[in-house]
C-alpha cells in the first residue's frame, strides 16, 4: 500500500496540467483576440478543425501508451520526458513573435497543436496510473480527493490570476512563471508514481480494441455525459474573461476574487464528496452536482452587480467539486467492471477514446462560440458591444449550460440503470 506522502506527490501531477491546461483554456482566445486583435471567428473555425485533429491525438496516445514496453514502464516515460517541452510550449505560445494577425493566427494554432499534443499524452498517462495503482475504493476516494484539491489549486493559479496577471505584470511572464509550476510539479508527482508490471499483458490491436471499449455499454452512458459535463465547464472558463468584461464589468482584483470564489469553495467540498461517495453510488454523486450546477447557473442570465457575479462563482463551486471527484472515480469503475470481464487492463484505450470525444467537445464549443462570433455583432476592436452580443454571452453562460446537464441527467440515470443491469453480466 503507498504513503500518504507518496499519494501526496503523485496528486502533485494535477497542479501541472491543471495550471497550464486551464491557463490556456480561459486565456489563450482571449489574448489573441481581444489583445492582439486576431479575428475571433478565424480562431473559432480554426479550433473546430483543430479539435477534431486533437481528439485523434488522444486515441493515438491510449494505443501507445498500452503498448509501449520501456525499462521506465508504459506510462511514466511519456510523463518524465513531456513535462519540460510541454511548459516551453506553453511559454512560447503568450510569448509571439511581432508579425501581422495572419501570421499570429498560424503562429497560434502551431504552438497549440504541440501544446496539445503533449497535454494529451501527459495527462493520459498520469490518469491511466490512477486506476492501475489504487485499487480499493477507499484508497480511490482518498486519492482522488487529494488530486481534486491539487487540481482545483491550479485552477485558481491557470484561471483565476491568468488574465489578471497577464494583465498586470504581462502575458510573458505569466506565462513563465506557469511554465515552471507546470514542470517543477509534473516531476514531483513522479515520486509517488509506479506501474505493476504485471498489468503489461499483451495488449489487442487498436480496432480491435477499439471497438471493444466502444462496445462497453457503461462506458458509452460515462462518456456522452462527461462530453457534456466538459462541454459546460469549459464554455464557462473561456466565456468569463469575455463575461467579465463587457456583461457585468468586473476589475482584475475582482475578477480574481470571481474564479477564486469557484474554487476555494470546491476544495473543502472535494472531501465532503469524497465522504459522500463512500456511502453511496459516484453516479448519484454526477447527478446531484449536474442538477445543481444547471440551476446555479441561470443566476447569470440576470445578474447586474460584481457581487452577484462573485456569489454564483462560490456557489458553482459545490458541483464543480462534485463533478471532478465523481467522474475521476467512474471511468475507473468502467475500467475495473471490463478487466473482470475481458481479463485485460486497458486504461490507456479507455482514457484515449475518452479523451477523443471530450476534444470532439471543443470542436462543438468553438463551432457554438464560432456561430456567435459571426452572427452577435460582436467586435473585437470595440471597446463595448452591442445587447445582442451582451444577451448572447449570457445565454451561453447561463441558459445553454441548463439545457445540455438536463441532457446529462438522462445519460447518468441511463449509466445507473446500465450498472444494475449488468452487474454479473457479460458486456
Amino acid at each position: 500500500m503507498a504513503s500518504t506522502s507518496k499519494k501526496l506527490a503523485y496528486s502533485l501531477n494535477q497542479i501541472g496540467l491543471s495550471v497550464l491546461w486551464q491557463a490556456f483554456s480561459a486565456v489563450a482566445v482571449y489574448y489573441y483576440v481581444d489583445e492582439l486583435h486576431v479575428s475571433g471567428t478565424s480562431i473559432s473555425i480554426g479550433m473546430i478543425v483543430y479539435g477534431l485533429l486533437n481528439a485523434l491525438f488522444n486515441l493515438l496516445a491510449g494505443h501507445v501508451s498500452d503498448r509501449t514496453r520501456s525499462r521506465f514502464g508504459r506510462r511514466i516515460p511519456y510523463i518524465m520526458f513531456g513535462s519540460l517541452p510541454f511548459g516551453v510550449v506553453f511559454y512560447l505560445l503568450f510569448s509571439p513573435p511581432a508579425v501581422g494577425t495572419t501570421m499570429l493566427l498560424v503562429y497560434f494554432f502551431a504552438m497549440t497543436l504541440i501544446f496539445d499534443l503533449l497535454y494529451s499524452f501527459i495527462g493520459l498517462n498520469t490518469g491511466a496510473l490512477f486506476p492501475e495503482m489504487y485499487q480499493s475504493k477507499k484508497d480511490r476516494y482518498q486519492v482522488s480527493a487529494y488530486q481534486q484539491m491539487f487540481s482545483i489549486i491550479g485552477m485558481i493559479i491557470g484561471i483565476a490570476l491568468a488574465k489578471s496577471l497577464g494583465l498586470s505584470i504581462g502575458w510573458s511572464l505569466t506565462a513563465g512563471i506557469f511554465a515552471f509550476i507546470g514542470i517543477i510539479t509534473l516531476y514531483a508527482s513522479l515520486y509517488g508514481s509506479f506501474e505493476n508490471p504485471a498489468y503489461s499483458e499483451n495488449p489487442l490491436r487498436f480496432k480491435e480494441a477499439a471497438i471493444t471499449t466502444l462496445k462497453n455499454k457503461l462506458f458509452t452512458s460515462y462518456v456522452v455525459a462527461n462530453l457534456l459535463i466538459q462541454l459546460t465547464t469549459t464554455m464557462f472558463v473561456s466565456l468569463t474573461a469575455f463575461y467579465t468584461k463587457y456583461v457585468v464589468e468586473l476589475t482584475a482584483t475582482q475578477n480574481s476574487i470571481f474564479l477564486g470564489a469557484v474554487f476555494i469553495v470546491a476544495i473543502p467540498m472535494s472531501f465532503v464528496w469524497a465522504k459522500s461517495g463512500l456511502r453511496f453510488a459516484t453516479v448519484k454523486a454526477a447527478i446531484l452536482s449536474s442538477i445543481l450546477y444547471a440551476i446555479i447557473s441561470l443566476g447569470f442570465l440576470f445578474v447586474s452587480s460584481p457581487a452577484d457575479v462573485i456569489v454564483i462563482g462560490a456557489l458553482l463551486g459545490i458541483p464543480v467539486s462534485g463533478f471532478m471527484l465523481s467522474l475521476h472515480v467512474l471511468i475507473s469503475d468502467v475500467i475495473d467492471f471490463d478487466a473482470e470481464q475481458s481479463g485485460r487492463r486497458r486504461e490507456g484505450m479507455y482514457y484515449g477514446i475518452n479523451g477523443f470525444i471530450i476534444r470532439i467537445g471543443m470542436s462543438i464549443q468553438y463551432a457554438i462560440m464560432g456561430i456567435f462570433f459571426a452572427t452577435s455583432g460582436f467586435d473585437e476592436n470595440a471597446a463595448s458591444q452591442p445587447d445582442s452580443a451582451i444577451n448572447g454571452f449570457r445565454f451561453l453562460i447561463g441558459g445553454l449550460p441548463f439545457i445540455i446537464l438536463l441532457i446529462t441527467v438522462i445519460y447518468l440515470f441511463q449509466y445507473s440503470r446500465r450498472e444494475k443491469q449488468l452487474r454479473g453480466t457479460n458486456l
